[in-house]
């Protein structure tokens, strides 16, 4: 029985192999890091100002691309809604949700080549006692969701560019 496991254990890594399936975080031909031929454009606000920043680290952590192929725009919007309600009618808990509607464009051409809208949610407590405890808080969960839309972003963007690649 243990036998029958082990093949079909190796069976299966050898499937799956085979079918090109490869880690998106690996790098690629000795590189130290994972770069991605894209500039990524300037994105309006405090709040695009720090997604770009944490796009820029994981993206093209070596710097901006020579010749990018791609030109990354996102359109961001914030939210912030009550989620739990106490007996007075005051929120106890709210969502921070940051949505960004990414058009990522050739640079020869111009043209789109793919675009997608994708979200992030980070929640917090309300403490009606400390207004400043809950501005840091909401602060920070909002920088929070906007950490989580980068990495969502960038996992669409090394799939799509992945996929490219193959085609």
């Amino acid at each position: 029985m243990l036998f029958f496991r082990i093949v079909t254990l190796l069976c299966l890594c050898c499937c799956v192999t085979s079918c090109g399936f490869h880690p998106l975080h690996v790098p690629i031909r000795g590189s130290s890091r994972v770069a991605v031929p894209v500039k990524i454009a300037t994105i309006q606000d405090r709040d695009g100002q720090i997604l770009r920043n944490y796009l820029v680290d994981i993206l093209t952590p070596e710097g901006a691309p020579p010749c990018p192929q791609y030109i990354l725009e996102i359109s961001l919007t914030e939210a912030i809604t009550d989620i739990g309600v106490n007996r007075d009618e005051t929120a106890s808990r709210k969502n921070a949700t940051v949505t960004a509607i990414l058009v990522l464009r050739d640079c020869k051409t111009n043209k789109v080549v793919y675009t997608h809208t994708t979200k992030a949610i980070n929640s917090f407590a309300v403490l009606s006692q400390n207004y400043f405890s809950d501005l840091t808080a909401q602060e920070y969960a909002a920088k929070e969701a906007l950490r989580l839309l980068a990495e969502k972003i960038s996992m669409l963007l090394i799939t799509f560019i992945d996929s490219k690649c193959e085609e």
